[in-house]
């Protein structure tokens, strides 16, 4: 039998339809897995029976995470907000906490989501609150295509999946991990020094990448992207 995935979907403005790229559909049948769209609730009743049910849960990309809830307010380069799916993720990746046999993997905003939940926060927009020079983390190509390295530290699942001390990855985002959550430790920086992966201590599998790791299995080098989602989808077969 094939490990149960959950995926966390886009929800529309007026919150009248769920969307996902098939890409991220795909790629979990090709590692070996069956995913299911998780429609959002904030029933903590029902969410318990979601993790109940899935053997493991992929917290998508898409739009910003609000503020308020890592105490700020919106600036003016705040991107779209859909206050329903965010209280349902945080609530979703809080209870999975719960269950650390429950493989976790998130994918940009996901990995965002993952941090807040822990206690920790990000930057609202990274070209005008981070230190320094940033590269440019809005490539103009295609995703399946990298536009910049990330160095990958030792003695990590990330590095234990990847066989490797640098990892060519894509970049869509304008948000990035800024404070980190509780036990939650940088695996992989870019070389501006933005947090582009990381882990959480004394946990089974519970890993976060700010590039879109889907987009590259379609590339003709897709091999090193897809081991993550074939780690995924082992540790889901254990839950």
């Amino acid at each position: 039998m094939r490990p149960l995935i959950g995926i966390t979907t886009v929800i529309s403005d007026d919150e009248k339809t769920l969307q996902l790229g098939q890409s991220n559909t795909k790629v979990l049948l090709e590692a070996g897995a069956l995913p299911v769209l998780l429609p959002p609730t904030t029933d903590d009743a029902l969410i318990l029976q979601y993790i109940q049910t899935v053997d493991g849960v992929l917290f998508s990309g898409g739009g910003d995470v609000d503020p308020l809830l890592f105490g700020e307010t919106q600036q003016w380069a705040s991107g779209p907000i859909n206050p329903l799916r965010d209280e349902f993720e945080l609530k979703l990746c809080k209870a999975l906490l719960k269950h650390p046999e429950k493989p976790v993997l998130g994918i940009c905003r996901g990995f965002q989501v993952m941090n807040i939940a822990l206690g920790g926060d990000i930057y609202q927009d990274l070209q005008s609150g981070f230190e320094g020079q940033t590269l440019a983390h809005r490539q103009k190509q295609a995703g399946k295509y990298a536009s910049h390295p990330v160095q990958i530290t030792d003695s990590c699942l990330m590095h234990d999946v990847v066989q490797s001390d640098t990892l060519l990855v894509n970049s869509f985002h304008h948000q990035a991990l800024r404070r980190m959550g509780d036990g939650f430790r940088v695996t992989a920086t870019a070389p501006d020094g933005v947090i582009e992966s990381a882990e959480l201590t004394d946990h089974p599998f519970f890993i976060g990448v700010q590039w879109h790791p889907e987009l590259l299995c379609q590339a003709q080098n897709a091999g090193v992207h897809m081991d993550l989602f074939k780690a995924f989808v082992r540790a889901a077969q254990h839950s």
